[in-house]
């Protein structure tokens, strides 16, 4: 849903500027976020971008608008889809086999990652939290797809596919500070756990609907599915270790075609 650029997106353009990121890239993350063009156009001095966005990425973007909107129309708030809300499974071999075989060809294509929000922090001072590899579009189709059945039947509704991102590499000394997810898009989530290098075990934090908290740990080749917007969920404990690999996913119930 189109809306103004709040202060904490403000803030991202400027981190992701002043980190040398591309204007074309900033600019089209807003645009798949829902920011109208002319709000983008504002803050990034009437920039016009160099690289034409795939049409089919802006009739995805058409289809989640409507999506939402329709969804608010439905439900003041976000339903409960689960009785506990989240579980563990695991991933597909085939899809597990891709991720793996591009992740590993790709690991030189790490950049710096700046979260909007702030989530992530190091407690190690001066030190990166996370970085970040980057999928490509159909890859990205893939996974969403290659387990949309699974995560369907799991919470008992049809679901609409929104947004994956890349690969996130914590490092060390990060932590994940305790949120819910985006409450128009990101109703439903995956974590899926690619690799890990790590010295001691780094769980995932989470409450259910009862508001009783979970530990649950991931080794690669598994995934958590969860309610990610109505349920806490962090890492608060440092990662020791050199480095924790995700792919995140993340859908909403199906409220037009």
């Amino acid at each position: 849903m189109a809306k103004k650029i709040p202060q904490i997106w403000l803030d991202w353009i400027l981190e992701n500027i002043t980190l040398g990121v591309d204007l074309d890239d900033i600019y089209y993350t807003l645009v798949q976020n829902g920011f109208k063009k002319k709000d983008i156009n504002s803050v990034l001095n009437n920039y016009k971008p160099k690289k034409k966005l795939d049409e089919a990425l802006l009739d995805k973007d058409k289809i989640i608008k409507r999506n939402v909107k329709e969804f608010k129309k439905q439900f003041k708030e976000i339903p409960s889809y689960t009785e506990v809300g989240f579980s563990k499974q695991k991933l597909p071999k085939e899809i597990h086999k891709k991720i793996n075989q591009f992740y590993k060809s790709n690991l030189k294509n790490k950049k710096e990652e700046n979260v909007a929000g702030g989530y992530i922090q190091n407690v190690k001072e001066d030190k990166q939290s996370s970085i970040t590899i980057e999928l490509p579009e159909d890859l990205r189709d893939e996974i969403h797809f290659s387990i949309q059945d699974l995560i369907e039947n799991w919470s008992g509704v049809k679901l609409l596919p929104t947004y994956v991102y890349g690969v996130r590499m914590y490092l060390d000394g990060a932590i994940l500070n305790s949120h819910k997810d985006r409450e128009e898009t990101h109703i439903i989530g995956t974590i899926i756990n690619i690799d890990q290098k790590v010295r001691n075990d780094w769980y995932l934090e989470i409450e259910d609907h009862q508001k009783k908290l979970h530990k649950v740990l991931l080794e690669p080749g598994e995934m958590i599915f969860y309610e990610s917007a109505t349920l806490k969920h962090g890492r608060p404990e440092p990662l020791s270790g050199e480095y924790y690999s995700n792919i995140f996913c993340h859908y909403m119930p199906k409220m037009v075609i």
